[in-house]
């Protein structure tokens, strides 16, 4: 922590002896389209995977078995409260009237709003080639959560349309459209950890995507880096508070993108003997 602060102040120096560069501006736009072409083309892995699968006719195994329901379910949850809060940021913050001082670029938004289509799609494709006995649904406590969730926001969102954006918390980073962002950071730490049990359960990884974890582990470090040229960039004084969602976002897709690759690279890879793991993924689905 320590270490990260002094970086943060030598950088803080930096971007007050020479802002905003135009060089910076362009490079840092640049970085901005590449990861959201990472983040976003990553979606498109497991709608390949499932259609792959289907193909499969060893032991007549259906397309859906290698995807956890209830990662499907957080992630549309998570990408519309990352749209509200993207859309509300970029169109209304700071200076267009509502409280809010995150540096919401074009690039954040663009990749939010296409992630709720993909996932959407992701879905509806799993409906398609869904079969009984394929996945045992969405659980109970991933339900509950997602009540939760709605839940709240709704309350949130209709208390400060009665009563004002101080409603509940006088801070600033603590109001109904950074809240919309926190329940996004807290549903990713959330919506992997079925995915990483799956695998485990499974002790494989076949029906589900390393093309979309490793496009989001390169992704992520891009959008780090990003937010590390903008604030180079005089842009804001503290890398934080520049987008606080999308900086610890950054870190969570990272942390479990290496969890899912020494998953699929060490612990379970296919290539080792794949013949085996679709038998085993076919025994454990029918016990």
């Amino acid at each position: 922590m320590l270490s990260l602060q002094i970086i943060d102040s030598e950088i803080t120096k930096y971007s007050s002896q020479e802002p905003n560069s135009k060089a910076l501006d362009i490079l840092s736009n640049v970085i901005g389209w590449c990861y959201i072409f990472c983040w976003s083309f990553s979606f498109y892995g497991q709608l390949f995977e499932n259609y792959k699968v289907k193909k499969q006719v060893i032991l007549q195994i259906q397309s859906v078995k290698g995807i956890a329901f209830e990662f499907l379910a957080l992630n549309l949850t998570g990408y519309l409260f990352l749209s509200a809060y993207s859309l509300s940021g970029y169109l209304k913050g700071g200076d267009n009237g509502w409280p809010f001082n995150g540096n919401i670029t074009l690039q954040d938004l663009i990749f939010a709003l296409h992630s709720v289509a993909i996932t959407i799609l992701t879905i509806l494709q799993t409906v398609y080639y869904y079969k009984k006995g394929d996945n045992p649904g969405v659980s109970l406590w991933c339900i509950i959560v997602l009540i939760i969730l709605w839940a709240q926001a709704i309350f949130y969102i209709i208390l400060t349309y009665i009563f004002g954006w101080e409603v509940i918390f006088t801070q600033e980073k603590l109001n109904v459209l950074y809240w919309m962002g926190y329940e996004k950071l807290f549903v990713t730490l959330i919506k992997n950890i079925p995915q990483v049990y799956l695998n485990y359960k499974r002790k494989s990884t076949v029906g589900w995507s390393i093309f979309n974890i490793l496009l989001a582990f390169f992704g992520g470090i891009l959008s780090f880096l990003q937010m590390l040229i903008d604030q180079i960039n005089g842009k804001s004084a503290n890398l934080v508070d520049m987008n606080i969602v999308k900086f610890i976002l950054s870190w969570i897709v990272l942390g479990f993108d290496l969890i899912f690759m020494f998953q699929h690279y060490v612990l379970y890879n296919p290539k080792r003997n794949k013949q085996k793991a679709i038998k085993d993924e076919y025994q454990y689905m029918q016990e």
